[in-house]
């Protein structure tokens, strides 16, 4: 009898943990309105999700904002636009993940992406393919976000990452970079120039380490 009473207290927590996120979120697509748009069959925890702007986000059908102790952060300037693919997936469990649009710029996210605590931040347009992972502290930059000096102004140029690409962790991309689908780049690179298909790469500046076979199947 004790056992069941547990399980059925236990029962009732979880009912009422998923009938109040499902109402924070209605508040929240209400209190956004078109700004943010929801697919069918988001999985999607409300108090996780922080929005703050004017720009535009989708969140594909499929999606989803993880429960755990640390948010997911859209910043959004006026004309940006953040989409995020087909099962999608953000993490915080480490880190808060931070997608910032500056004005008129573009983050597109492939379908099953996984996020576990990055930083994008986009004055143009930042790509993603499908299933790219990126690790804890992982940070990706379109732009140099300041002038280096009077004679050398910021950098903005477009960053493209393919499919089934994993980043390592605390790994900075930066602006101009594409990299090339298959390729895993190693925990602790800064890449500054673009990397191939297939490849394995590691260091400051990334280089190519060695070949790496197809990703569409690994975990």
């Amino acid at each position: 009898m004790a056992s069941n009473r547990l399980f059925n207290r236990e029962l009732w927590y979880l009912r009422a943990l998923y009938w109040g996120n499902r109402l924070r979120l209605w508040r929240l697509k209400r209190g956004l309105g078109d700004r943010v748009r929801i697919g069918p069959g988001c999985d999607i925890w409300a108090g996780c999700l922080c929005y703050q702007g004017s720009g535009r986000v989708t969140f594909a059908p499929g999606s989803g904002v993880e429960r755990g102790p640390q948010v997911l952060l859209l910043d959004t300037a006026t004309g940006s636009e953040i989409v995020i693919g087909e099962r999608a997936w953000f993490r915080s469990k480490y880190r808060t993940n931070v997608l910032t649009t500056f004005a008129n710029a573009r983050i597109e996210i492939g379908p099953d992406c996984m996020f576990n605590g990055c930083v994008l931040t986009a004055r143009e347009r930042i790509t993603l393919g499908r299933k790219t992972l990126l690790a804890w502290n992982v940070t990706v930059l379109d732009s140099d976000l300041h002038d280096l000096s009077n004679a050398e102004p910021m950098r903005i140029k477009p960053v493209t990452i393919g499919d089934y690409v994993w980043v390592g962790a605390g790994a900075v991309i930066v602006a101009g970079v594409t990299i090339g689908s298959h390729t895993v780049v190693a925990a602790g690179s800064v890449v500054t120039g673009d990397l191939p298909d297939h490849a394995l790469a590691a260091g400051v500046p990334a280089k190519v380490i060695r070949p790496v076979a197809d990703r569409d199947r690994a975990s």
